[in-house]
């Protein structure tokens, strides 16, 4: 029989063996954590339910849909319109920025809309980085108030560093006539891959891992790589355990993929391994009493006086608090490799406080973790990086598979489909 592991037992790794075997075939599916799910998890303190950050579901295809029907997922999930907002200069306006102008200070909405159409009306070359490429989509003056400043505080880079690699898809460009009616506040259509999205009606995002745990057979939790002998084909466990495989997917992050091979390194991967770059995030979510301070389900802050670049209330797309009472989250972004700075929390908490968003005597519970890795960052030098570790573990029998392996940016939906896509490939040749 083919001995298959699957390295990581969140959401991609989870749907590769459950789709294995759903065919009949078997996969041993090994994660380091006590509980599945990966970064798709939620945790409780007190009555309260906090995820890892936000994960909203945008299902756009129908083999998603019909593969959380046959779950029994699809008719828990609540579908919300996106309530999202920008502030900014004091103020708060919708999000998308580029067709929502109309609620920001004059001077930024006049700054936004000259910008767009001197941009417009201009013949640019063609953008080699993320920062002329804002120019030529927006206008400097949307780039100055919100891209750089934003991105660049969510990427810890500077925009020329940014590649265009991901842009199209998550950024919307509008044309003129949007632009000018959302000034005036006359735009009134939903724009982007997240206009509408589906969550749990109760109890977090924990629900879709969970539904997809309860189906593999074999899921060793609190079971954490160590060392992978790629030329023998065995992986060591923290606890000293060996186990051999003949098909192997990883699911888990690039980088730390490539640490743990124990087979002498090329100097060209070890060159492709440091080339990679990512940031971790802090994520501070609190329970809370009383009623959200606003309806918004999230808000993003590109303004350098406040250390995070993005705070949400999930409470208001699910219940996750007991009634009157709410829940946030907070969202700072960090370098890896270093100590979370002393007081972040504190500071950021502060931040929220000014502005009328939480109020300290009313904070019942708080839970802080660390989401490392948290983003990649679409540097000049990534793509050509993660083709050539793919190629070398490929050369070994080994699958990259889902956000992390691949070194990428995706949402919930791709990562059931990468494990469908995973589990094709470790099918039995005559089986595909």
């Amino acid at each position: 029989m083919t001995r298959t592991l699957v390295i990581g037992g969140g959401l991609t790794g989870l749907v590769t063996a459950e789709r294995l075997q759903a065919e009949g075939h078997q996969a041993v599916v090994l994660e380091k954590e006590a509980t599945p799910g990966g970064a798709c998890r939620t945790e409780e303190r007190g009555p309260y339910h906090f995820d890892y950050t936000g994960h909203l579901l945008h299902v756009a295809r129908d083999e998603t849909r019909t593969y959380l029907e046959r779950l029994g997922v699809w008719s828990r999930l609540t579908e919300h319109d996106r309530r999202a907002a920008i502030h900014l200069g004091g103020a708060i306006t919708p999000y998308p920025i580029q067709i929502h102008t109309w609620g920001l200070p004059p001077e930024i909405r006049r700054d936004c809309l000259l910008g767009f159409i001197e941009a417009w009306a201009a013949q640019r070359p063609d953008p080699m980085n993320f920062f002329q490429w804002v120019l030529d989509q927006f206008g400097e003056g949307l780039g100055r108030h919100f891209f750089f400043p934003y991105n660049e505080k969510l990427f810890r880079a500077r925009s020329e560093e940014l590649s265009l690699d991901w842009v199209g898809r998550y950024v919307p460009k509008p044309d003129l006539k949007e632009v000018v009616d959302g000034a005036l506040g006359l735009h009134d259509k939903a724009v982007g891959y997240n206009a509408r999205f589906r969550y749990p009606a109760e109890g977090g995002i924990r629900l879709l891992a969970d539904a997809v745990a309860d189906q593999v057979s074999d899921l060793r939790l609190d079971t954490e790589i160590t060392k992978i002998h790629l030329k023998e084909r065995w992986v060591e466990t923290a606890a000293g355990d060996r186990l051999p495989w003949d098909r192997m997917t990883a699911t888990l992050a690039l980088p730390f993929l490539v640490d743990r091979v124990v087979d002498p390194l090329p100097d060209d991967v070890e060159a492709a391994r440091r080339a990679l770059r990512w940031v971790n995030v802090l994520n501070v979510a609190l329970g809370v009493r009383g009623p959200a301070p606003r309806p918004e389900h999230w808000f993003y802050f590109p303004e350098p006086e406040f250390p995070f670049y993005r705070v949400g209330f999930p409470s208001n797309h699910g219940r996750l608090a007991p009634e009157g009472h709410h829940t946030v989250s907070i969202e700072v972004s960090l370098k890896p490799g270093f100590p979370v700075p002393e007081n972040l929390v504190e500071e950021a908490e502060a931040a929220l406080m000014r502005i009328g968003m939480l109020q300290p005597e009313t904070i019942e519970e708080r839970l802080v973790t660390v989401l490392n890795p948290a983003y990649v960052v679409f540097d000049h030098g990534r793509k050509s990086a993660v083709a050539h570790l793919r190629r070398f573990f490929s050369d070994y029998g080994v699958h990259l598979a889902g956000r992390w392996a691949e070194w990428k940016y995706s949402a919930m939906e791709d990562a059931i489909l990468d494990g469908m896509a995973a589990a094709r490939w470790l099918k039995p040749s005559g089986d595909r």
